[in-house]
C-alpha cells in the first residue's frame, strides 16, 4: 500500500485468482494498515451536460437515490426497465443501474449508440414494463412507425450535482399534475425558490431560482473550488428564526445547490420547471422563458420539435430566435403562421421573430445534442450568426 494523502490504496500486482475474501484476509495478515472507509467517501465523478464539470459523488448519495426512486416507481423484480440513455450519465448510472440493483429488476440495454428504431424494437421483444430517456429520445421514438403506446408516464426533475432525480410524480397523480409539472420532492430532500443567485425566499407561486439540499447533494466538483463555492452556498436568511437551513440561531446550517433552474410551486405543492435562468432572453427589457413557447410551438401539427434561443439585437437587446424541425409529410408552415399561432395563447413579443428549419440547407440537418442527449443550446447559439 502506499501512503496518498493520509489514504492508504492497494498497489502492486493484482492476484486475479483469488477471490475478494481471500483477497481482504491476504491483505490483514500482512500487518497493513486499517483503511476508514465511510459511506459518504467520493466513490464515483460524474461529468455535467454542456461544459463539464466533475461532480463527486458518494456512496451514499447514490444508493439513496435510487432506494427512493424506487420506492416511488414500485419497481419489483417482475419488472423490465429499457434503459437506451448512456450509463456514464447520472441518468443511466443512478435512475438506471442503482435504482435497479435495489429493486431487483432486470436491465434490458438497446444498443450501444442511442437508436429510436432498436429501443421500440427491445420493448416489443422483451416484453419491457418501463423505459427511460430524455424528452429529445421521446420524441424520435414517437415520430417511428413502430411507436404504438404508452400506459405509464413518470415526469421527474433533477441534475447530476443532486445525484439524479429530486422530484418525481407517482401513479396515483392526476393525469393533468404528470404532464404539467415535475412531481413532489423526494422524501428527506428540502427545496425553496428563491431570487436568481440569492437566498431571498419568494412568495409561494412565484417564479425563480430553485436550490434544493438533501442526500443526493454533491461534496464538490472536483478540483474547482471557485466553481463550488459558485454553486453550493450558505444563506443569511437561514440565520434568522424559522429559517429553513437552520435551528434558527446559527447552529445548524444547510448548504444548498443553486440549480440555475427557473421554476415555482403551484398550490399543491408541485413543481413547474419554466426553463434554465441562462437560457432566459431579455427582449426590451422583458424576461422570456424559451420553454413556453416551445411548448406552444409544438403544439402545432407541422412542428416535432422546436429550441428558442436569444439572437442580439441593436433595438431590444435580444431577440427570439427559433430552431424548428418540421413533421414527415408536413407542409411547411409559413413564419407569419407560426407567430400568429404562439400569439393565439402568449403575448404579443413572445412570437419569435426569426425561424431556422433544419435540414433546409442553412440550418443543421440534425439537432446538436450533449453527451446525454439533450438539444445543446450554447451549439444552437452559436450557429445564429452564421445562418443570419
Amino acid at each position: 500500500m502506499d501512503d496518498l494523502e493520509g489514504k492508504y490504496v492497494l498497489s502492486g500486482p493484482l492476484d486475479r485468482s483469488a477471490n475478494y475474501e481471500e483477497y481482504i484476509s491476504k491483505a490483514g495478515s500482512a500487518g497493513l494498515p486499517s483503511v476508514s472507509i465511510s459511506p459518504h467517501d467520493m466513490v464515483n465523478v460524474q461529468f455535467t451536460s454542456g461544459l463539464p464539470k466533475s461532480v463527486a459523488l458518494s456512496h451514499y448519495n447514490i444508493m439513496n437515490c435510487g432506494r427512493y426512486i424506487w420506492q416511488q416507481t414500485r419497481m419489483t423484480e417482475q419488472d423490465r426497465i429499457c434503459l437506451p440513455v448512456p450509463l456514464f450519465h447520472s441518468f443511466g448510472m443512478i435512475v438506471g443501474i442503482s435504482s435497479s440493483t435495489v429493486a431487483g429488476s432486470a436491465l434490458i440495454l438497446p444498443s450501444e449508440i442511442y437508436n429510436a428504431s432498436k429501443t421500440l424494437q427491445c420493448i416489443q421483444d422483451y416484453k419491457c414494463t418501463a423505459i427511460y430517456g430524455v424528452p429529445t429520445m421521446f420524441v424520435t421514438e414517437m415520430e417511428k412507425p413502430e411507436f404504438d403506446s404508452i400506459d405509464r408516464l413518470y415526469t421527474c426533475w433533477g441534475m447530476t450535482e443532486l445525484s439524479s432525480f429530486v422530484t418525481m410524480m407517482h401513479e396515483t397523480d392526476p393525469y393533468e399534475k404528470r404532464i404539467k409539472t415535475a412531481g413532489r420532492l423526494f422524501p428527506h430532500f428540502v427545496a425553496k425558490i428563491v431570487q436568481p443567485d440569492t437566498g431571498k425566499v419568494l412568495p409561494w407561486g412565484e417564479k425563480g431560482e430553485i436550490v434544493a439540499s438533501g442526500y443526493g447533494q454533491m461534496s464538490e466538483y472536483l478540483n474547482n473550488k471557485e466553481k463550488t463555492d459558485e454553486t453550493l452556498r450558505y444563506h443569511q436568511e437561514d440565520l434568522e428564526p424559522g429559517g429553513v437551513g437552520g435551528l434558527g440561531d446559527g447552529t445548524v446550517l444547510r448548504k444548498w445547490m443553486h440549480t440555475g433552474d427557473e421554476g415555482f410551486l403551484d398550490p399543491e405543492g408541485y413543481f413547474i420547471i419554466s426553463g434554465r435562468i441562462k437560457d432566459l432572453i431579455i427582449r426590451g427589457g422583458e424576461n422570456i422563458s424559451p420553454m413556453e413557447i416551445e411548448d406552444r410551438l409544438v403544439e402545432h401539427e407541422a412542428v416535432v420539435q422546436a429550441s428558442i434561443v436569444g439572437v442580439p439585437d441593436d433595438k431590444y437587446g435580444e431577440e427570439l430566435g427559433a430552431f424548428i424541425e418540421l413533421r414527415q409529410g408536413c407542409k411547411q408552415p409559413s413564419e407569419d403562421e407560426l407567430r400568429a399561432f404562439v400569439r393565439e395563447k402568449l403575448a404579443r413579443f413572445k412570437a419569435p421573430r426569426y425561424f431556422f428549419w433544419l435540414g433546409d440547407g442553412k440550418a443543421p440537418d440534425e439537432w446538436p445534442k450533449t453527451t446525454s442527449g439533450k438539444v445543446s443550446k450554447p451549439d444552437l447559439r452559436k450557429m445564429v450568426k452564421s445562418l443570419l
